[in-house]
């Protein structure tokens, strides 16, 4: 959007500078009759002078603005870091074991191995 305006702004400005200047009072006279004897006369100033400065001045502005405009977007994305794992092996272990004798002995039980995350 930003740059479609700047570019439409851009023409505007360039048709303006390039477009065939207004009949700046210049009379023939006859009023495009053909006499002998017809002279030009200057009838005064047609046109706005300041004009075309307060129209350069308001399209150069709104040029300005638009070029100078912050660009807006999706905020930054602030995530954490990932984390680290490792694996801790497998091993065997002893876990006490009450029979029905009410004897407590020990079994060997078989710990498998664990990923952890930190």
């Amino acid at each position: 959007m930003k740059k479609l305006l700047g570019l439409t702004l851009a023409i505007l400005l360039l048709v303006t500078f390039v477009a065939p200047p207004v009949d700046a009072g210049w009379d023939r006279g006859g009023h495009g009759r053909s006499e002998k004897g017809s002279r030009q006369e200057y009838r005064g100033n047609v046109g706005c002078p300041a004009c075309g400065f307060l129209g350069g001045l308001i399209l150069g502005g709104a040029l300005v603005g638009v070029l100078a405009a912050p660009a807006f977007g999706p905020p930054p994305v602030y995530a954490p870091p990932p984390p680290i794992c490792h694996t801790r092996p497998g091993y065997w272990t002893q876990v006490p074991y009450a029979s029905s004798g009410e004897f407590t002995t020990y079994r060997n039980v078989w710990v498998a191995p664990q990923t952890v995350c930190q």
